[in-house]
This record gives C-alpha cells, structure tokens and sequence, in this order.
C-alpha cells in the first residue's frame, strides 16, 4: 500500500465519522393522537462499512410559532431615529423529547435493518394548529447513535390531533 492509499483511508474514515458512516436512515411514521401510542418503523442502509451503534432513537419536537405583522420599529442610524414597519415572530419550543427504539449492536455492510417501536405525546400537549398569525407544529425524526455524526432521516412534519 502506497502512502497516498494510506492517507486516502484515513480520510475516508474520518469522512465516515463525519457524516455518520454511510447509513442511509429513513423514517415511516403514523397518524398521531395525543395520548395513544404513535407506531414507527425506523430503517438503515448501511453503505460504507461495518459500524457499531449505541441505539436507534426518535426524537419529537414541537413549536409555537407566532408572527405579529406590521409592527411599527424605530431604527437608529448614526443621531437619526427612523421608524420601520416590520413582521415580528417568535418561536418557541412547547415539547421535545426522545425515544430509544432500539439498544446497541452492529450494523454490518450491505444490509438493510428495520426496527418498529412507538412513541407516545401526552395528551395534555397541544395538538397541530395552522392559523393566520399562528401555528403549532410536529416533527419526528429517527437517528442512529454511532461514533462521530449521527445518521438521521431529517424532520419530518407530522399532524397531531386530539
């Protein structure tokens, strides 16, 4: 093996550290009902190399999204005051919280893993609100804890409803 491999498979490891691997992950969920168990079905395509995991997670997460529009501002340039017309919106987080769907093992190259699980919202939360000026919104995302970055299928919105 030549030196230039030799760097090229340190970097292709730290790559792999990098980006989580090579573990493609994607994320089926159902309908959510606050208070009833939400099925899901997490999946990973492992594509680069033999990888162990410490666990495979759901996380959820909502906002509250509220914009208040035409706002009247005052800008100041240098002495001058100026008055400026703007939205104003502000988001806060009303519920995050994670679920482990399944615990540590080995992910070996070329295969595919499925696992199912659930996850619940309590039902005293606020469901999914799309308003003029307001929303309440969900996501979930399923993430395969490894060494370095961690996989993840992105968020993905989903309605909650009572």
């Amino acid at each position: 093996m030549t030196e230039g491999e030799k760097n090229m498979g340190f970097f292709s490891k730290l790559t792999n550290a990098i980006t989580g691997g090579g573990i493609k992950v994607t994320l089926q969920c159902s309908e959510a009902v606050l208070g009833k168990p939400v099925p899901v079905r997490v999946s990973a395509a492992v594509t680069r190399e033999d990888t162990d995991i410490q666990e495979v997670t759901i996380q959820v997460m909502a906002n509250e999204r509220v914009t208040v529009r035409n706002v009247v501002l005052a800008e100041k340039f240098g002495e001058q005051v100026r008055e400026k017309h703007d939205d104003v919106t502000q988001v806060n987080t009303t519920f995050t919280r994670k679920f482990t769907v399944a615990g540590p093992q080995r992910l070996q190259t070329g295969q595919t893993y499925e696992w199912t699980g659930s996850f619940d919202i309590p039902v005293e939360e606020r469901p999914t609100f799309k308003g003029v000026n307001a929303f309440h919104t969900w996501q979930v995302q399923a993430a395969v804890e490894t060494k370095g970055n961690n996989p993840d299928s992105g968020w993905m919105e989903i309605a909650v409803t009572r």
